[in-house]
C-alpha cells in the first residue's frame, strides 16, 4: 500500500502543471501547485524578460565578468573576489534550511531549462555564463546587497579620501568610477483612523538606477498558501516588495550604518590589535582576463584579512579594513520570502525577527488595520559611541570599535499603529516616521543621524501631504503619489518674489514674473519649472548644502515650519539672472514647458516627463541627466509604484515606467512609458478571471 502512494504521488508531482499566464504588460502570473514548481516557473519567467541582464549579473558576482566580457570589468572581479563573495556563495547555499534550497535551485533549474527551450533566445556573448546553478543565484544577492548597496567600491572611495593627500586622492577617484546617484525611495502607510474608507493603504514607491543590477520586475507569484504581487531586483527569487491579498510592505533606503572601514597600524605582515601584534590572514584568487584578440592573461593576487574582514586599501603606508554586517546571516532570501506570505503583523514580525535582510525600513500595512514602520536591518551592537563616530574611518587596533552582534527588532527605531493614524519615509532618519517624533533618546547614539540633522525638502513634501489631510480617499492617495510640486519652492519664493522692489534689470523681472506665474510644479507642461531649477543650481549649488543658505534654520522639533526663505537676496538675484540667460539661450525662452526639456525615454518612445529632483522637494522623484542636445533623460527615480488599499475587494494599482523587460526585441521595453507621462497606474489583475480577459499569452510548464 505505502509503495502504490509512493507511485502515485510521484505521478501527480511528474503530471502537475505550472501555467504563466502572461498579461498585455509583460507581468506573469505564475499559478503553481507547489512551491517548487513557483519558484522554478520565477526563473522561466525572468529568463524569458530580462535573459541577457541576468546572464551579465550572475556572470559579474561569479567573479568572471572579465574571463567573459574583458578588461572592463576587471575592477568589479578585483572587488568581489577580494571579499570572497564566491566561497561566501558556497557557504551560504550549504547554510540554508535544506527545504528553500530546493526552491533556489528549482529556480536556477528554470533558468537554465528555459535557455534549454530557446536556444537562441540569449545575445551570443551571454550564452557562455550558462548554466546557472543555485550557488550563482545566492552569490549574485549577496554581492548586490553586501558589497553594491552596502560595502560597495564607491562607498570605500569616499570613506577613505579624507585620509590621503590631495594627489592620493584624486588617483582614487580616477581609478574608481564616481558613486552612483543616492539610491531612494518613499514609502506611506495610512491607517483607519486616516483612511476615509476605515481601511489601511500603502504606498509602495522605490527610486533607483533604470538599469542593472538594479532593475525591477513585476511578478504575480501563486503557489501553496501564496499569492504574491510584488518586484524582485533581476537575478533575486524573492519579491523584496509587495503584497498579498491581505498585508504588503514597501521599502525605503533607511540611514543605518551597516559597513564600518577600520585604519590599521601595520608592521611587516602584521597589524596591532589591543597591545598585541596579530599576522594578517590571506587569500588568493586568480581571475583570467579575455584580451580583444580573444586570448587570455590571468591575474593572480593576494588579499589580507584582520580580525575586521578584508583589508580593501593598502597604499602610500595606509592600510584600510572593511567590515560588512549581515554576511554571517545567510537566509536573507527566505527572510523575503516569509515577509511575502505573512498574513498579519504577528507573521510579519516573525519574518523580520530573522535579522537576515541587513538594511532598508520596511512599512507594513495589512487588511486588519495595523500599520508598522521599522528601521530594519543587521545593525551592529556597538560598545560605544555616537553615529558621527561611526561615520568616519575607525582605529582598528582595538576591540572597543569592534562589533561582533546585531539589534534586535524590538531594540530598532519603529511605529506600529501611531495616534496620527500614518507612517512615512522618504530617507529621512526614523525620528520622523510619524507625528508625533519618535524619541531618538529611547535609542543608542549610533543607531541613526541626530535629529538635529535636516531632513530633505522631499522629506517635508511627503510629511506635509501625508499630515494635513485627515480623511485620504485611495484616489488621493495615488494623487499624491504623482505629485509633483516643490517644496523649496514653496520655501523659497516668497523672499524672492515679495523683494523685487529695487530690482533695474530687465531680464532678472521677467524672471521674476515667470516665477510668480509658475504653478511651483515640475509636470509636463509646467512653465518656470526650467527657468526654477536652474536657478536653483546657481543659487544652492548642486549639492546638499541647501539649508546654508536659507534665512531660517531646520528646526528639529518643527520640521515642517522651519527651513525657508533667502539668506542671501542679492546672491539670489545674481543666480537668477544667470539662470534667465542660460534658460533663455538655450531654449529661446524663460517659460520652457518643463516637459519639451525633460523627457522619459524607453525603447523607441520619447515622451514629455514630470518629476524631478527630491533635493527640490519633489515627491515623484526622478533624476535626469543630459543625453540629447540640451534634453535631459532618466538615470534613477521612479521605478515600481503601486497603492493599495486592503479592502474587499482589494483595490492595487501598480506601475513599472521602464517596462517589464530589458530583453532586446521584447515588446514590454516601453509599452507602459505612456501610463509614466500620463501619471496613471495600472490595474493589478490577481484573479485568472480577470487576467485572460488581459491576457497576452499562456504557458505551461511540466
Amino acid at each position: 500500500m505505502r509503495s502504490a502512494s509512493l507511485i502515485l504521488l510521484a505521478a501527480t508531482i511528474l503530471t502537475a502543471k505550472n501555467e504563466i499566464l502572461w498579461d498585455k504588460f509583460g507581468v506573469p502570473h505564475i499559478f503553481a501547485t507547489t512551491t517548487e514548481g513557483m519558484f522554478y516557473a520565477h526563473g522561466y519567467a525572468q529568463m524569458q524578460n530580462h535573459g541577457d541582464l541576468l546572464m551579465s549579473l550572475y556572470g559579474e558576482s561569479r567573479g568572471r565578468g572579465s574571463e567573459y566580457w574583458g578588461e572592463d570589468k576587471l575592477p568589479l572581479d578585483r572587488w568581489v573576489h577580494a571579499n570572497g563573495v564566491p566561497a561566501r556563495a558556497r557557504d551560504w547555499y550549504n547554510a540554508q534550511d535544506p527545504q528553500f534550497r530546493t526552491y533556489i535551485d528549482a529556480f536556477a533549474r528554470g533558468i537554465n531549462d528555459h535557455a534549454k527551450a530557446h536556444p537562441t533566445h540569449l545575445s551570443p556573448q551571454f550564452r557562455q555564463v550558462l548554466p546557472i546553478t543555485g550557488i550563482d543565484v545566492i552569490g549574485h544577492t549577496l554581492r548586490a546587497v553586501h558589497y553594491m548597496y552596502m560595502g560597495s567600491m564607491a562607498r570605500m572611495r569616499t570613506e577613505v579620501a579624507p585620509l590621503l593627500n590631495a594627489r592620493t586622492r584624486a588617483a582614487l577617484e580616477l581609478a574608481i568610477p564616481t558613486p552612483a546617484a543616492d539610491a531612494g525611495s518613499n514609502t506611506w502607510t495610512v491607517g483607519p483612523s486616516r483612511s476615509a474608507s476605515g481601511k489601511a493603504m500603502l504606498i509602495i514607491n522605490p527610486h533607483l538606477a533604470w538599469e542593472g543590477f538594479y532593475s525591477y520586475m513585476e511578478v504575480h507569484l501563486v503557489g501553496p498558501n501564496y499569492d504574491l504581487y510584488g518586484s524582485p531586483q533581476i537575478g533575486f527569487p524573492t519579491p523584496v516588495n509587495g503584497f498579498n491579498k491581505h498585508a504588503g510592505w514597501g521599502r525605503t533606503v533607511n540611514t543605518i550604518d551597516t559597513v564600518d572601514f577600520y585604519k590599521l597600524n601595520v608592521r611587516g605582515n602584521q597589524y596591532e590589535f589591543d597591545g598585541a601584534w596579530k599576522d594578517f590572514t590571506t587569500s588568493q584568487a586568480s581571475i583570467k582576463i579575455k584580451q580583444p584578440d580573444g586570448l587570455f592573461r590571468t591575474e593572480t593576487f593576494t588579499t589580507k584579512h584582520s580580525v575586521h574582514g578584508p583589508v580593501v586599501f593598502d597604499n602610500l603606508g595606509i592600510t584600510v579594513a572593511m567590515r560588512v554586517a549581515g554576511i554571517d546571516r545567510p537566509r536573507m532570501l527566505e527572510q523575503w520570502y516569509r515577509m511575502g506570505a505573512a498574513t498579519n503583523l504577528t507573521e510579519f514580525k516573525a519574518a523580520l525577527r530573522m535579522t537576515a535582510v541587513p538594511m532598508w525600513n520596511a512599512n507594513y500595512a495589512d487588511d486588519q488595520g495595523h500599520i508598522y514602520l521599522v528601521s530594519n536591518g543587521t545593525i551592529p551592537r556597538r560598545k560605544t559611541g555616537d553615529w558621527d563616530m561611526w561615520s568616519k574611518v575607525l582605529p582598528g587596533n582595538t576591540s572597543t570599535t569592534l562589533w561582533t552582534d546585531y539589534l534586535k527588532l524590538e531594540e530598532l527605531p519603529q511605529s506600529e499603529d501611531p495616534k496620527s493614524g500614518f507612517n512615512q519615509n522618504a530617507n529621512e532618519q526614523p525620528w520622523h516616521f510619524t507625528l508625533p517624533q519618535l524619541n531618538p533618546a529611547n535609542f543608542p547614539a549610533n543607531i541613526a543621524p541626530p535629529i538635529t540633522r535636516p531632513v530633505s525638502f522631499r522629506s517635508k513634501r511627503s510629511l506635509r501631504m501625508i499630515s494635513e489631510d485627515n480623511s485620504i480617499t485611495y484616489d488621493e492617495l495615488v494623487g499624491y503619489k504623482h505629485n509633483t510640486r516643490a517644496e523649496l519652492a514653496d520655501a523659497i519664493l516668497p523672499d524672492l518674489l515679495q523683494n523685487v522692489g529695487n530690482l533695474t534689470d530687465d531680464l532678472t523681472k521677467r524672471a521674476v514674473a515667470v516665477l510668480s506665474t509658475w504653478d511651483r510644479h515640475l509636470d509636463a507642461n509646467s512653465r518656470g519649472a526650467v527657468l526654477f531649477q536652474s536657478f536653483c543650481d546657481k543659487y544652492f549649488g548642486t549639492g546638499d548644502f541647501i539649508n546654508t543658505r536659507l534665512r531660517v534654520p531646520f528646526k528639529p522639533t518643527d520640521s515642517l515650519n522651519s527651513a525657508y526663505g533667502i539668506a542671501d537676496l542679492q546672491a539670489a538675484y545674481e543666480a537668477l539672472k544667470s539662470a534667465a540667460e542660460d534658460t533663455l539661450r538655450t531654449y529661446n525662452a524663460l517659460d520652457v514647458p518643463y516637459g519639451d526639456v525633460y523627457r522619459f525615454e524607453r525603447g523607441n518612445k520619447d515622451l514629455p516627463a514630470s518629476g524631478g529632483a527630491g533635493r527640490l522637494g519633489l515627491f515623484r522623484t526622478m533624476t535626469f541627466a543630459k543625453k540629447k542636445g540640451n534634453r535631459f533623460y532618466p538615470t534613477h527615480g521612479e521605478t515600481f509604484v503601486c497603492a493599495i488599499e486592503f479592502s474587499t475587494p482589494q483595490k492595487a494599482n501598480c506601475l513599472l515606467g521602464y517596462g517589464n523587460a530589458s530583453q532586446p526585441g521584447s515588446p514590454h521595453i516601453d509599452d507602459q512609458l505612456q501610463l509614466l507621462s500620463d501619471k496613471k497606474l495600472h490595474p493589478v489583475w490577481r484573479e485568472k478571471k480577470e487576467i485572460e480577459a488581459n491576457l497576452e499569452r499562456r504557458e505551461s510548464l511540466n
